[in-house]
């Protein structure tokens, strides 16, 4: 096995935190990944993994060595690309992790686009409103939204998406359009499975507001919120880019549009290097259809 392939094997196992994980990931028998690490461990006369019967870890020396054989493997492929021409022509599989609306409004709008400028890209879409683990999955990109704590990810973000409370006409009819915040106390809401204490922050001419509003609907997906305030349920509190057909179609009208809420950060995650190649190339490519789509409403 040569050096290259050896660096490639170890990230493998780094990343996976397991020598069985990394085998089922490559094809392989655990014993022939296990002997592999040996070997190159040997050829670099240090140990790379501290191995007890419950944990595989990094060694000081495999930290270092992690951060450097990313980079290398990454530099690596680029020049190989380079010698045979495709540097302007990305190939291969690029796998994809999103929720399900972002995967419907933004992800699966923006591919053919990107698609015919790149022909020899293949795409797999993971959608799915909780976490994937983007090791297991072999994620190479993954589009996650707000305040990022996870320190194990890599992380750039592509927008501040704008955010704004949104009613059906249908409902506005019924109840009434709110002309203040505080005529918000006499409306319904629908709201995110996980907000158990729901309060929206509004502000105007430097003054914030805090509304809290009961709802007898929840759910866990953007879609499933927007079609719940669709259907006259009550007000959802959403960003532009989940509402722009709906708004730019008239199922949906801003409530309150001369107060602000709080920008919603959309952020592309991966797990090690740096961001380029196709992974890039989707990235920036994503970014331009958000902005395109937040600019419809």
């Amino acid at each position: 096995m040569d050096r290259i392939d050896a660096m490639r094997l170890f990230v493998r196992v780094a990343e996976s935190g397991s020598f069985s994980k990394a085998a089922v990931a490559l094809g392989v028998g655990q014993p022939t990944v296990s002997r592999r690490i040996q070997d190159l461990e040997a050829q670099l006369d240090a140990a790379l993994f501290q191995r007890t019967t419950r944990a595989l870890s990094l060694t000081e020396a495999g930290e270092r060595f992690y951060k450097r054989a990313v980079d290398l493997i990454a530099d690596y492929e680029e020049a190989e690309a380079e010698v045979r021409g495709l540097e302007h022509e990305p190939v291969g599989l690029l796998r994809i992790s999103c929720s399900n609306s972002f995967a419907r409004r933004i992800i699966i709008p923006a591919i053919p686009d990107f698609a015919d400028r790149y022909p020899r890209i293949r795409f797999d879409v993971i959608s799915d409103d909780s976490f994937t683990d983007l090791v297991e999955e072999g994620v190479d990109l993954a589009f996650r939204f707000g305040h990022l704590d996870d320190s194990r990810l890599m992380m750039r973000k592509l927008a501040d998406s704008p955010q704004a409370l949104w009613a059906s006409p249908d409902y506005l009819e019924r109840m009434g359009t709110p002309e203040t915040p505080a005529d918000l106390s006499n409306h319904s809401a629908v709201h995110f499975r996980k907000a158990r204490h729901p309060e929206w922050h509004l502000t105007k001419d430097g003054k914030t507001v805090a509304a809290q509003l009961q709802g007898r609907f929840i759910a866990s997906g953007g879609d499933n919120l927007v079609q719940a305030a669709e259907a006259g349920l009550g007000i959802v509190l959403g960003p532009k880019w989940l509402v722009a057909n709906c708004v730019s179609e008239g199922r949906l009208k801003a409530v309150l549009p001369d107060w602000t809420t709080e920008n919603l950060p959309v952020n592309c995650v991966w797990t090690s290097g740096r961001l380029r190649g196709k992974t890039k190339l989707f990235a920036d490519h994503i970014a331009d259809a958000l902005k395109a789509s937040m600019n419809r409403c």
